[in-house]
């Protein structure tokens, strides 16, 4: 019997020492990969010094006069409006989801939405959609990354926790001018991953089905890629990203679980917005 008791009190001493190691850094491991260590608001302060750094590169990030081009900014900001009413959207009131900036950049299909919100939206993909809910569903992809603080959660991996709060309450006061030109250079460039990408587009039809706007609107972009052969062709398991087409069958499972709306808006105003905008001199 005493034997069997020195076995037992050894072997829980060694489940007590392997849990007082793994299980905390198992913790903190899992919550670095889930949820970032600060809180929402300072997302906006992150946010803010990406947009001051695209103020500053005009070259790389020419802006769009908003003075000259009222009527394209009052339409993307209520689209925006339109999608923020979505009663899934959970921090509306905090981040910065009204301040839009256009790029006047015809050669990029993108838009994107800093952490705090801040969105930015590319001439060259208003041109390239064929209809207003395409913008709307993309617009929505990327409030939900901004929703799910993905970009926090990925810079914060990527330098770690000190750092990330030193810059957001010191700025460059607190870290050194090569770290902080790192991280404004991630924020601008930061690639999600698959699932977060999955997320993200599967958010944006949770959005829209409260708006006007065609649910699987984000979806309507993919198909336009695959339609023209501008796909991605790197295969799936070589990337990070789900493949469009991929993207696409998941949108349209979570339109079908929703049974949401997916008829298209007019596209009078929407034409009318696109011949607005600047061409590019030749």
């Amino acid at each position: 019997m005493r034997f069997i008791r020195k076995i037992f009190n050894k072997f829980r001493r060694v489940i007590l020492t392997l849990l007082g190691i793994g299980l905390p850094l198992f913790i903190y491991l899992g919550y670095i990969r889930q949820d970032p260590l600060f809180e929402p608001k300072y997302d906006i302060q992150i946010g803010r010094e990406s947009v001051i750094s695209i103020q500053n590169d005009s070259l790389e990030n020419p802006l769009l006069p908003e003075r000259e081009y009222p009527k394209a900014y009052a339409y993307i900001r209520e689209m925006v409006s339109e999608i923020t009413k979505s009663e899934s959207i959970e921090y509306d009131n905090l981040y910065k989801y009204d301040s839009i900036r256009i790029i006047q950049r015809d050669d990029i299909l993108n838009a994107f939405c800093t952490p705090g919100g801040y969105i930015y939206v590319y001439t060259g993909l208003i041109k390239y959609l064929d209809h207003p809910d395409h913008l709307a569903g993309v617009i929505g992809h990327e409030i939900a990354h901004a929703e799910l603080r993905h970009s926090a959660i990925r810079l914060q991996k990527e330098f770690g926790r000190d750092k990330i709060l030193d810059f957001i309450l010191f700025s460059s006061a607190g870290v050194g001018g090569y770290i902080q030109a790192r991280i404004l250079s991630q924020m601008l460039t930061l690639e999600y991953s698959r699932d977060q990408e999955t997320e993200a587009d599967e958010l944006s039809v949770v959005y829209l089905s409260d708006s006007r706007f065609a649910c699987d609107g984000v979806g309507g972009f993919f198909r336009k890629l695959v339609e023209r052969g501008e796909d991605d062709a790197i295969p799936e398991f070589l990337s990070d990203h789900p493949d469009s087409k991929k993207r696409i069958s998941n949108i349209d499972a979570k339109v079908a679980s929703l049974r949401c709306n997916c008829d298209l808006s007019s596209t009078e105003t929407w034409e009318a917005l696109k011949k607005s905008l600047p061409t590019p001199p030749q």
